[in-house]
């Protein structure tokens, strides 16, 4: 694994990065959320059970309950804050903001696992990191912030997504099963968005198309194949490879979000989204030599 960890987070990035646009799909098309969401945990969680038996890696303690609680927690509610945020505040600003959670993974491998990656390697991961956080940028949005929930929302949001990946860089150097880590958290993802579609009243399915619970499960289901095998990946990398470069390699499956969108949602690429997309590239070509 040590040697394979680099082609392995490659791959994370695009099968998550597929997950994200299946997400995108589904949210474009006005389904429900809550029951996108419910879909996603199922067959998420489904995939971590079956390759725990597949691979003989099947195990159920308190610890791994435990840790598995916390990582779903940072996944379901750093996604749900996530999208309150975007409610309240422009997209061009919320998402850079939230993607600091990858610098917060960098300095915790750098400082608390003694992680030393050299200076063209910092310098791969820094251009990845600004990439990234600008790829989500609108030239023509107005940023503004007039709400100061806003502020709240985007920081809790920051601290659960480095729970979600930082995470597992944590339970990995405990020595801990992350398959079964990942399948508590995604297990805790399924009861979660369950409660979501029971609170759902039908006033919210108004403005939605027909069938939008259906099809939104189904589109749930579809993204959580491709969200387990991402997540997967991700916990194998880091099980070989250091997470100060493993993580920010990771955050890239915003890129194929993005260029799946635009070539099937037909959304169109700015001059600065452009330069992100060269920046990101030329990142992971840096961190490969």
């Amino acid at each position: 694994m040590e040697y394979i960890w680099f082609p392995l987070v490659i791959l994370s990035a695009v099968t998550f990065g597929i997950a994200g646009f299946i997400l995108k799909f589904g949210t474009y098309r006005i389904y429900s959320v809550p029951y996108i969401l419910l879909g996603l945990y199922i067959s998420g969680a489904l995939g971590f059970f079956l390759y725990g038996i597949g691979s003989n890696q099947l195990e159920f303690s308190a610890a791994l309950l435990i840790a598995g609680s916390i990582v779903g927690i940072g996944s379901t509610a750093g996604n749900i804050l996530f999208m309150k945020a975007l409610r309240v505040g422009p997209i061009s600003l919320t998402s850079p903001v939230v993607n600091m959670n990858i610098i917060l993974i960098v300095i915790m491998s750098v400082y608390v696992y003694g992680e030393s990656p050299g200076y063209s390697e910092l310098f791969g991961v820094a251009l990845i990191i600004l990439c990234v956080s600008i790829l989500p940028v609108d030239p023509n949005e107005k940023i503004s912030i007039s709400d100061r929930k806003w502020y709240g929302l985007v920081l809790f949001a920051v601290v659960l997504f480095f729970i979600r990946n930082g995470g597992l860089k944590i339970t990995e150097e405990l020595g801990m099963n992350n398959t079964m880590v990942l399948f508590y958290g995604y297990f805790l993802g399924v009861i979660w968005s369950w409660v979501l579609t029971r609170r759902a009243g039908r006033t919210t399915l108004l403005h939605m198309k027909p069938n939008a619970r259906r099809y939104g499960l189904i589109c749930g289901l579809i993204a959580g194949i491709f969200s387990f095998a991402g997540m997967q990946l991700y916990a194998l990398a880091l099980s070989g490879g250091p997470a100060s470069i493993v993580s920010p390699l990771f955050a890239s499956n915003s890129l194929i979000t993005g260029i799946l969108a635009i070539a099937y949602l037909k959304e169109r690429l700015s001059l600065i989204q452009f330069i992100a997309v060269v920046g990101i590239l030329s990142g992971v070509v840096l961190l490969r030599i």
